[in-house]
């Protein structure tokens, strides 16, 4: 299917291929399928050179095309994980910007395609605006009792910051209550909260929903985090290298 889809759109056959895509919309790969075409053309238009001109580029009509479904923002977000930084410019190129698709994933209810667009927004460099939305992404899945999105949102929290400040200034804004790490001489308990967090490098395609976060515990009305283990276990990761 991406093979012959992608023929109809060289050929600049728009109408041609959204019918055909419309008989397989149902079928258990579909979203597959489409991932997987638009990888091949964004390769292909990434290291074109000279690179194709607005009106003969393949790219904008497969986006034009993928929009026509509901997995459209998540088929995005998981295309970026599987491609370098550098492809994402020649992407975002015939895209709203992030911070839009990141309002959109929010209210479809989306969270773990929202999660993925908070990665680009910092990618980008839009580090006051990822902080922000990740606030209001974290406080949306508590509600929603995801604490799987808690502990990543977490962990992504505290790679913006090595200090943990910015995850605790988030955990605050959210209403979750701090749990503060064991005074000096006390021995802290054998199953807290003592979670590690390791705050990795800036990596260049690692998903927000890859690896281990820090733990929430769920209360009867608070979620408690070891803010303690933020910073001190990403230090021990560290040395461990």
């Amino acid at each position: 299917m991406p093979d012959v889809l992608r023929s109809y759109l060289n050929a600049n056959k728009a109408s041609e291929a959204l019918r055909l895509a419309r008989q397989y919309e149902n079928l258990e790969y579909f979203a597959h399928g489409l991932e997987i075409l638009l990888h091949h053309v964004l390769d292909e238009e990434v290291d074109a050179h000279p690179p194709p001109a607005p009106e003969n580029a393949v790219l904008p009509r497969v986006l034009s095309l993928l929009s026509s479904f509901k997995q459209y923002l998540d088929i995005v977000v998981q295309c970026t994980r599987k491609t370098e930084v550098r492809s994402w410019r020649t992407l975002f190129a015939y895209l709203p910007p992030p911070q839009e698709l990141f309002e959109e994933s929010l209210q479809r209810g989306s969270l773990k395609t929202a999660g993925g667009y908070l990665l680009i927004l910092h990618t980008f460099d839009e580090l006051a605006t990822a902080s922000e939305q990740s606030v209001r992404l974290l406080s949306r899945a508590m509600r929603e009792e995801d604490w799987e999105l808690c502990k990543e949102l977490a962990r992504f929290l505290a790679a913006l910051d090595e200090t943990g400040e910015t995850l605790r200034e988030a955990m605050q804004m959210a209403g979750i209550r701090i749990k503060q790490g064991p005074e000096m001489g006390e021995e802290a308990p054998e199953n807290g909260g003592g979670s590690r967090l390791a705050v990795p490098h800036r990596p260049a395609n690692v998903s927000l929903l890859d690896g281990n976060g820090v733990g929430l515990v769920a209360g009867s009305s608070d979620s408690e985090l070891d803010a303690g283990s933020v910073t001190s276990g990403s230090r021990s990761e560290h040395r461990d290298d």
